[in-house]
């Protein structure tokens, strides 16, 4: 291995330092407590030495949600594309990947929603628009398996299938915000039920009946 290679090597392993170091500590404190000075102490580096990687904690957020939101997308792909059982896979998949680990779904929630595009760069910005365009696409083609509709990302918006997706997080949101207070609600009872009110909004009666 070249030198050229190596250092290349090391930035790419103290950049992944840095956001763990992020991470590690938005586990514990909300975004506007954390300082890039808290985050070069957690990964042992100098104060200086985190600007050459991250220009903002906007980045550090922009950064965070790729990585995150990558896991998301490739499990979202193993979800069969099978008629209408499409739909309830992928419903269970999302709901079974966000439980899976509050902790995570919290901290990446929290980026979204302190992560200012304003200080983002023109990469950055492309990065999460390609993101959520990969991510609709894959939605896309299971709503369009199940329901034979002509979506995709040249169409018109199905608005009702982007009600569905925004009601799905919504239900995560409503059941992690006393999840680590008095986690009273049963997981598995919870999704069911919203599992059935999607379905019985996005489905067309006679398929929700068989």
């Amino acid at each position: 291995m070249g030198v050229k290679e190596r250092k290349a090597r090391e930035f790419q392993r103290r950049e992944a330092d840095i956001l763990d170091a992020a991470y590690h500590l938005l586990t514990t404190m909300e975004p506007m407590q954390m300082t890039m000075e808290m985050v070069a102490e957690q990964a042992e580096i100098g104060r200086g030495t985190i600007y050459k990687h991250f220009k903002s904690k906007d980045e550090i957020y922009a950064h965070l949600i790729i990585r995150r939101r990558n896991l998301l997308i490739e499990r979202m792909k193993t979800v069969a594309s099978d008629g209408v059982e499409g739909i309830p896979r992928l419903i269970r998949s999302y709901l079974d990947y966000c439980l899976a680990d509050p902790i995570a779904y919290t901290v990446h929630r929290r980026c979204e929603h302190n992560c200012s595009r304003a200080n983002l760069g023109k990469d950055l910005i492309d990065a999460l628009r390609k993101q959520q365009v990969e991510k609709n696409d894959v939605i896309a083609t299971i709503m369009q398996d199940a329901l034979g509709k002509n979506i995709t990302k040249e169409s018109a918006p199905v608005y009702s299938d982007y009600a569905a997706w925004g009601m799905l997080r919504g239900a995560v949101d409503g059941m992690m915000e006393n999840w680590f207070d008095d986690p009273i609600i049963d997981p598995k009872k919870y999704c069911q039920i919203v599992e059935r009110m999607l379905l019985d909004g996005i489905l067309p009666r006679s398929d929700r009946d068989n």
